[in-house]
């Protein structure tokens, strides 16, 4: 596809503004020096540069690279992925897995999944220790520290960036964009993980009011220091005393109404019955029972 230069002023401000100093400078002196620059072409190169396609500036959307004809041969004008690093805005990751093998430090980043949808970019907390091979941080909610609503529901579809684990919540509005076969469900006590496990990617999660998207799929324990009912992964509750997609029990797998590990809403601490199916060793918390946590769901 042929574009003139009249009708991509600007769409050449753009690529020279994301360049390099030097690059920029090249494509400038270019546009100046050579008054008959015709278009920008979006693809393949032609198979020869010559009189008839002098000028033309060519853009791989594959490798990001952008290339002029001079009239005799081609020059490389420079490449957006030696710009900016692999998480800016202006590079924004795939998934927090393609950041794997250059930088894998868990942090915030920015992230552009591949979707027929356009979605901008956008900020996303990707961890390295709950699974090395980067996970996605798609929901959070502390106990007892926030006033449980419907936008934080697992299966909201309110967005608030998930930016990192500090108490609060948060909530990824398109979690079906984020790659990804595995999930994880993992709590921490003011930063120190309690517990994490891994399971089959649930297709319902983030899929409007249906609470059982969280549900962890042929779940695996990846660490868990709850001194009972150590290895029983975590069930979303819907019972009375509970929030649909907000509450999360710890004990007697599959029954999701009987037990309010996380926030007994109906009353007040102490009657609060928070994580009292999962007592705490004292080198998090010298409180064993009503412990305050913070639940995380991530993609991987």
């Amino acid at each position: 596809m042929v574009i003139s230069l009249t009708s991509t002023s600007r769409l050449l401000l753009l690529v020279i503004f994301v360049l390099e100093s030097d690059a920029a400078d090249l494509i400038r002196s270019a546009c100046t020096q050579r008054t008959d620059s015709k278009a920008v072409a979006i693809g393949r190169l032609p198979p020869t540069c010559d009189a008839s396609t002098a000028g033309n500036l060519y853009y791989s959307t594959s490798s990001k690279r952008l290339t002029l004809c001079d009239g005799f041969s081609f020059t490389n004008i420079g490449s957006l992925h030696t710009t900016f690093e692999p998480g800016s805005y202006q590079n924004p990751l795939v998934s927090c897995s393609s950041l794997h093998e250059s930088k894998a430090q868990s942090g915030t980043y920015w992230m552009k999944p591949t979707t027929k949808v356009f979605i901008k970019p956008f900020q996303i907390y990707c961890d390295f220790k709950v699974r090395s091979n980067g996970c996605a941080l798609v929901w959070k909610h502390s106990y007892y520290q926030v006033t449980p609503n419907n936008n934080m529901r697992t299966f909201s579809t309110f967005n608030k960036p998930c930016i990192d684990l500090s108490d609060g919540w948060c909530n990824v509005a398109n979690k079906d964009t984020i790659e990804g076969s595995e999930q994880v469900t993992a709590a921490y006590h003011h930063g120190t993980v309690v517990y994490a496990y891994r399971g089959d990617r649930n297709p319902q999660l983030g899929k409007a009011s249906l609470w059982r998207g969280a549900i962890l799929n042929n779940p695996i324990k990846i660490t868990d220091y709850c001194t009972s009912h150590n290895g029983v992964a975590p069930e979303p509750e819907v019972g009375s005393h509970a929030i649909p997609g907000i509450s999360f029990d710890k004990a007697n797998p599959g029954e999701y109404t009987l037990n309010c590990d996380t926030d007994h809403y109906a009353s007040s601490p102490p009657d609060d019955c928070r994580w009292q199916n999962c007592k705490l060793p004292s080198h998090i918390s010298s409180a064993s029972f009503n412990t305050q946590m913070t639940v995380a769901i991530y993609l991987c």
